[in-house]
């Protein structure tokens, strides 16, 4: 398995988010998508 975490900001705060899967592709669109979809979220509450 291949675990890939990204940390990301909006300058203001600051959040990792993790994708897990056996094709770090992937693992990494993941992670990649929670961190957008968790961004957006913040940016409208």
């Amino acid at each position: 398995m291949t675990r890939v975490l990204i940390d990301s900001t909006n300058g203001d705060d600051t959040w990792t988010t993790i994708g897990v899967s056996p094709n770090i592709i992937e693992a990494s669109w993941m992670a990649l998508i929670d961190a957008v979809v968790f961004g957006l979220l913040l940016a409208g509450s």
